[in-house]
């Protein structure tokens, strides 16, 4: 017999960081659940005897100041928060300049700039790959001890993958041409390579200083209506290399969120393919047909979806209908951290609690 009342018991309380200036979510509460969050999570990843769906208050969602690519792109959760109007925008890691936009609450790289990478076949002249221990990364930690190193699960945010990358550097129809024009693909293929020593650097640094559990992978790769490329060109061209940014990561026991945009299905077996232990999608999908062919080989990122802002009682409603349709596919199923108040948090643990006891 589950005893709710004292698994849900609040018995302290987890820090957070602000969103942006002047925007600190409140503390998350800490409940007396049989394991950690961290260590059910491990589990239901691993498809071993989890406890409960993940959700809410099991994650800290991380993403420090000191790295560039944050600020440029508008996405900074640290203890040091920007003003997104005043201070987002500004030369990322490789030295790409974005502008922030304030209507779409997000970055484009800056308008009428010269291309990173005019020619691909030289892109090794062009470009300059950053020196990462230049950054303060114990400065960094200090700041935000207070809500790392905790055993909640936590998650960083990585904003520019394999495709976006080459995007930023090259626009994106000179991109989209170069994985599929012969004279290109062999120097598209010799600058992933060199992408993934670079991520594999950057994945060492995040769990070293920050103890990293899981990367948000952000990579979009379709459009609202279909994919930018076809299947046959991401395994040939992004997939391999998507699969050593993954065991870059499974080598140091953190897990891949991979969050891709745009109406994607049909590249699901790439992720899965390439090691991706989650993919979180956009409602366009048709995420039952996902986890129906695919549920036993990969985890949805899904949300109810309700407003931050919606009353209690269209938050109840929401996570409801919610369970009732993905409730079959539970176990291989995370709710966006992002999304889950307290209430939603109780509904899906004491839910999940039983359907995966059963």
């Amino acid at each position: 017999m589950i005893d709710f009342n004292e698994e849900l018991k609040v018995i302290g309380e987890y820090k957070t960081v602000p969103l942006a200036k002047g925007v600190q979510r409140p503390p998350m509460p800490k409940r007396n659940t049989p394991i950690s969050p961290l260590e059910n999570y491990k589990r239901f990843i691993k498809r071993d005897k989890p406890i409960w769906t993940p959700t809410g208050s099991d994650f800290i969602t991380f993403i420090p100041r000191i790295i560039p690519d944050n600020v440029a792109r508008g996405f900074v959760f640290d203890s040091d928060p920007i003003d997104n109007v005043k201070e987002a925008g500004g030369k990322d890691m490789f030295g790409v300049e974005w502008e922030f936009v304030p209507v779409v609450g997000g970055s484009m790289v800056r308008p009428g700039n010269p291309l990173k990478i005019p020619d691909i076949t030289k892109w090794e002249e062009y470009l300059e790959f950053p020196d990462l221990s230049a950054y303060d990364w114990k400065g960094s930690v200090e700041r935000n001890r207070h809500v790392l190193f905790n055993d909640n699960v936590t998650m960083i945010w990585v904003q520019t993958g394999l495709f976006e990358r080459l995007i930023s550097f090259m626009e994106f129809e000179n991109a989209a041409l170069a994985l599929i024009d012969e004279d290109q693909q062999d120097y598209v293929h010799s600058l992933m390579d060199r992408l993934c020593v670079f991520y594999d650097e950057y994945f060492d640094y995040l769990k070293k200083y920050y103890d990293v559990n899981v990367i948000y992978f952000h990579d979009d790769w379709g459009s609202q209506r279909a994919p930018f490329f076809s299947r046959a060109t991401c395994e040939e061209m992004i997939m391999p290399y998507l699969k050593r940014v993954c065991e870059s990561a499974h080598k140091r026991d953190i897990f891949i969120d991979f969050h891709s945009c745009g109406m994607v299905e049909p590249l699901l077996p790439c992720m899965i393919e390439a090691g991706c232990d989650t993919w979180s999608g956009q409602p366009m999908n048709d995420k039952l047909k996902m986890l129906c062919l695919y549920g036993d080989r990969i985890t949805l990122n899904l949300s109810p979806y309700a407003a931050f802002s919606a009353a209690p009682e269209e938050l109840t409603k929401a996570t409801e209908e919610f369970l009732s349709t993905y409730g079959d596919y539970i176990s291989s199923i995370i709710i966006s951290p992002m999304m889950a108040t307290s209430d939603m948090y109780e509904m899906v643990y004491r839910f999940s609690r039983k359907k995966l006891a059963e």
